[in-house]
């Protein structure tokens, strides 16, 4: 904060979706379409960018906005990433995070970063939504200065995305190829687990200038992350976890950490690769060893500067093969193909600000025992897993789940958290197994909005096999959380409230020829 009491260079500028006419101000972007959001004329240094993106009808929409930058007239961005993965959140998932140079607030729904971007000729910065079924909208906001001169020893910013849903054992992964004079200042990492238990024992390698062997050898994934003995959701100034789901398989997590007071330096080269290793489990949950290949399907954003612009060191994926196929099911849509017991009443309520539709629906439920039942088809044989996006209010009950009229442990696997490692959920007896959802919102914190809204949450349900046809999803009200009681009656309150239902394709299949080839590689080796 030194600087501030010196005098500032340059002018204050900003580029925007701002329309001083109306108050629906923002671009709008039909399936597939590219906007060019900002042209600016250098000399100068982008200070500060803000999105808010709203695609009501796609609730992978964090991978289906693309976020690319130009410096100086390339022909390539040096900045090619979707929204979700720049802003710390993998696998088309939302979260907040609160660090130095990128912030979400808002339960994932505004985007704040703070990376000093600097040109010397021209920027363009242009947004595009992939998704090829639904239109969409992104206010936008990028505070820029500009200068008379061009910044002494200027370095390009670059952040790229990249994937690997391909692994093969014992190949690391990388993080980055770089090459030319830079500096490396940050990562965010995304897993997308095949297999239950820890995924992160593998080492980080760092090959500075071409070196055969690495000057930057690390002790394991978290260790990396600068977490210790696993890692547990927080967000922190350097480094953070913004999402951590239940150690099983399916189970994503997505991790960060900015190098800005230890920036690793290179002259000629950089390669960066992780581990992929970790416990290799079985399909009941028995670990075969503690430090193997694994076949996660791993993701990424690196963050350098350079003095020149670089070439793309990865391909881009197209939007579907960044995300899993997936059925999604917006409740206010199926309302009349909802079944249920004869005292329910299913009500549609116009707005919400934290659902995905706006509209949401809300089962107004006064008794134990009550149900309602949500059918659905699949098209492909398969392994599926199954989220609800809930929304958790004072007024809501617990309830009971089944698929296909059967409790969620004989149907499939039990992913729903509480009490037990799930990852060890195929070798436990039924009682152990929680098959209930509490709707009661415990984090109402000094939250306000949750007072009004409610606060909204994706909860894993579990795997299940699924031939083609006709299958359901069953609610069944089994009791109230005793912090439900109405304020002036003291009576428990029993409802129901949710957003969407996620049924998503396993992408992950032969675990057990996997192991077979770790066995092998392992001897091998």
């Amino acid at each position: 904060m030194e600087s501030l009491s010196t005098a500032q260079i340059g002018s204050s500028m900003r580029a925007s979706s701002g329309d001083i006419l109306i108050n629906s101000d923002s671009e709008q972007f039909q399936p597939g379409e590219t906007k060019v959001v900002a042209k600016l004329k250098g000399p100068g240094v982008i200070k500060h960018i803000w999105l808010v993106p709203n695609a009501s009808n796609n609730i992978r929409w964090p991978r289906a906005f693309v976020l690319r930058i130009y410096w100086d007239g390339a022909d390539v961005p040096s900045v090619e990433v979707p929204f979700g993965d720049f802003f710390g959140s993998g696998n088309g998932m939302k979260s907040n995070i609160n660090s130095l140079p990128v912030k979400v607030t808002s339960y994932g729904r505004a985007l704040n970063c703070y990376w000093h971007m600097p040109f010397s000729e021209s920027a363009k910065v242009t947004i595009t939504y992939e998704c090829e079924e639904t239109t969409a909208s992104c206010f936008v906001m990028i505070d820029w200065n500009k200068r008379e001169e061009v910044i002494p020893n200027m370095m390009y910013f670059h952040a790229r995305y990249h994937q690997d849903k391909n692994p093969k054992v014992g190949e690391p992964y990388t993080l980055l190829k770089a090459k030319g004079r830079g500096h490396y200042v940050g990562t965010v990492l995304s897993s997308h687990n095949a297999m239950g238990h820890w995924f992160g024992e593998g080492d980080d390698f760092v090959y500075i200038d071409g070196e055969e062997l690495p000057s930057i050898y690390g002790t394991g994934t978290e260790d990396y992350f600068n977490e210790a003995w696993n890692m547990r959701v927080h967000s922190g100034l350097y480094t953070g976890c913004t999402i951590f789901e239940p150690r099983a398989p399916d189970a994503r997590i997505s991790a960060y950490r900015w190098h800005l007071e230890d920036p690793i330096i290179f002259n000629k080269s950089l390669l960066f690769e992780l581990e992929k290793t970790g416990f290799v489990v079985d399909t009941l949950g028995n670990a075969l060893g503690f430090a193997g290949s694994r076949p996660d399907h791993w993701s990424s954003v690196s963050f350098w500067y350079q003095d020149d612009i670089a070439d793309p060191w990865c391909e881009f994926p197209e939007y579907k093969e960044r995300i899993d196929e997936e059925i999604v099911i917006f409740f206010p849509k199926i309302i009349e193909s909802i079944k249920h017991s004869r005292n329910i009443n299913i009500k549609l309520n116009p707005y919400n600000r934290a659902t995905y539709t706006k509209s949401w629906v809300q089962i107004e439920n006064n008794r134990v025992g009550s149900w309602f039942e949500i059918p659905f088809a699949i098209e492909k044989s398969g392994k599926y897993s199954i989220s609800l996006f809930q929304l958790l209010r004072q007024d809501n009950g617990i309830w009971k789940v089944y698929i296909d009229d059967k409790e969620i442990d004989v149907a499939g696997e039990s992913h729903i958290s509480g009490g037990y490692r799930v990852g060890l959920v195929n070798n436990m007896s039924p009682e152990q197994i929680n098959k209930t959802l509490d709707f009661y919102n415990i984090y109402q914190k000094n939250e306000r909005e949750d007072y009004i809204y409610g606060q909204r949450q994706e909860r894993k349900i579990g795997l299940f096999n699924f031939n083609p046809g006709r299958h359901s999803i069953k609610f069944v009200c089994v009791g109230s959380n005793p912090l439900s009681a109405h304020p002036e009656t003291g009576n428990l309150r029993y409802n129901f409230t949710a957003d969407v239902v996620s049924i998503r394709l396993f992408p992950f299949e032969n675990i057990d020829g996997w192991i077979e080839d770790v066995i092998e590689y392992t001897r091998k080796k």
